[in-house]
C-alpha cells in the first residue's frame, strides 16, 4: 500500500512538472511576441479608413503595432530620450525624442504609421528619411491640443513603398519641442539590425570584352537593391583603364581584369578584358562568314573594312546588319547585308 502510495505521489508530482513546463513554454512563447496585430478597422468600417488626426486606438486590419519603447527602435541620443507614463497612452507609456534626437527602425513592408500626440508641446519640424532619402517634414505640433485630447493619435502615415526592407530615420529639427512616438503601425514585421536580410547581388553584362587599341566599350553593372554603390577597378591601367561609369578604355596589347564592388561589402563582379593591337590598313584579307543555314559567304576586305565589322560583331546583337560591297564583274556591282543573328562563325584569312 505505501509502494502504491509512493508511486502515485512520484506521478502527481512528475504530471504537474510537465504541466508547469508547458505553461513556461506558453508564456515564453507568447512574450516572444511583441506586437499587437490588428482585427477591427476604425469605426468598424469595412476597409482600413484611419487618416492623419483621428484617434487610433487600435491597429487596424493588416497592421502590426509596436510599441514606442520597443528596443527594435534605435534612439539616436539617449540623453535627450524620455519615456513618460499615464494611462492617456498606448500601453500606458510612450516615447519622446528631444532635440538634436532620431528614431531609427528597420521593417520589412510597404507602409508605416506613427502614432503619437497632436500637443502644443510638440515638434513643429519632423524629417522623415527612408533607404538614404529625406522624403518630407511633419508636424505634431498644433497649437490649443492638450495631452487629454490629442494623444494615441495617427501623426503620420507613408504607404506604397517597394515591397521588402526599408530603414526609415524619424529626425527631430525643432531646437525647443520633442516629438513622440506612442506606437508604430506596420503592414509587415519590425527587424532589429541582426535581422535584415542578405540579398544583395551584383551582375555584370558580359564577361569578357575583346578591344582594339585606342577604343571603347562600356560594362553595365546590375545591383540589388539599386541605391547601393558600385566601385569600378582594373588590374592594370597600362593595358585597360575604367571609370566609375563603367566605361573601359583599352591602351595597349593584353589582358586585364575590371571588377565592381559593392560599396563597404565584399560583393564584387569581374570581366576579362581583351585587348588586341589593330590590323594594319594597307593589308587586305578573306573574311569567311559560316552563316546558321550552313552557307558560307566571302569577302575580299580591306582590313579597314575588317576591323568595322569586328568591332559592329562584338557590339551588335539581334538583327542588326552589316554592308558589304562586292564586284561581280568589271561592269557590275552587288550590296550584301549580313544578320547578326544569322552568323554561325567566321573566319579571317590575311595575305
Amino acid at each position: 500500500m505505501v509502494n502504491l502510495f509512493k508511486k502515485g505521489f512520484i506521478y502527481l508530482a512528475l504530471m504537474l512538472f510537465i504541466l508547469g513546463s508547458l505553461s513556461v513554454e506558453s508564456a515564453s512563447a507568447a512574450e516572444a511576441v511583441d506586437y499587437e496585430e490588428g482585427v477591427t478597422n476604425l469605426n468598424n468600417t469595412p476597409e482600413n479608413s484611419a487618416v492623419v488626426g483621428n484617434v487610433l486606438k487600435k491597429p487596424e486590419v493588416g497592421w502590426n503595432r509596436y510599441h514606442g519603447t520597443n528596443p527594435k527602435i534605435i534612439i539616436g541620443n539617449p540623453s535627450s530620450y524620455t519615456v513618460t507614463n499615464n494611462s492617456l497612452y498606448y500601453n500606458g507609456s510612450t516615447a519622446s525624442f528631444g532635440k538634436n534626437n532620431s528614431a531609427t527602425f528597420i521593417f520589412n513592408g510597404t507602409k508605416f504609421r506613427i502614432i503619437g500626440a497632436f500637443y502644443i508641446a510638440r515638434s513643429a519640424n519632423i524629417e522623415v528619411s527612408i533607404d538614404g532619402n529625406v522624403i518630407e517634414n511633419f508636424s505634431q505640433n498644433i497649437p490649443g491640443f492638450n495631452s487629454s485630447n490629442g494623444t494615441q493619435k495617427l501623426t503620420y502615415e507613408k504607404s506604397n513603398l517597394s515591397s521588402g526592407t526599408h530603414i526609415v530615420v524619424i529626425k527631430n529639427l525643432d531646437m525647443t519641442q520633442s516629438f513622440e512616438i506612442n506606437a508604430l503601425d506596420i503592414d509587415g514585421v519590425l527587424l532589429s539590425e541582426t535581422e535584415i536580410p542578405n540579398d544583395q547581388s551584383l551582375t555584370l553584362d558580359r564577361n569578357t570584352l575583346e578591344l582594339l587599341e585606342g577604343s571603347q566599350d562600356k560594362l553595365t553593372a546590375t545591383v540589388t537593391p539599386d541605391t547601393a554603390k558600385v566601385i569600378w577597378t582594373s588590374s592594370d591601367e597600362s593595358i585597360a583603364t575604367v571609370d566609375q561609369n563603367g566605361n573601359v578604355t583599352a591602351i595597349r596589347e593584353g589582358q586585364a581584369i575590371i571588377t565592381a564592388k559593392v560599396e563597404n561589402t565584399e560583393l564584387v563582379a569581374t570581366a576579362t578584358v581583351i585587348v588586341k593591337k589593330p590590323i594594319s590598313e594597307s593589308s587586305s584579307a578573306i573574311l569567311s562568314i559560316t552563316l546558321v543555314n550552313g552557307i558560307t559567304k566571302e569577302y575580299d576586305v580591306t582590313n579597314a573594312v575588317l576591323n568595322n565589322y569586328l568591332n559592329w560583331f562584338d557590339s551588335a546583337q539581334g538583327t542588326a546588319t552589316f554592308k558589304f560591297s562586292k564586284t561581280i564583274s568589271p561592269y557590275k556591282k552587288v550590296t550584301e547585308y549580313v544578320v547578326h543573328d544569322k552568323i554561325a562563325s567566321f573566319e579571317v584569312r590575311e595575305y
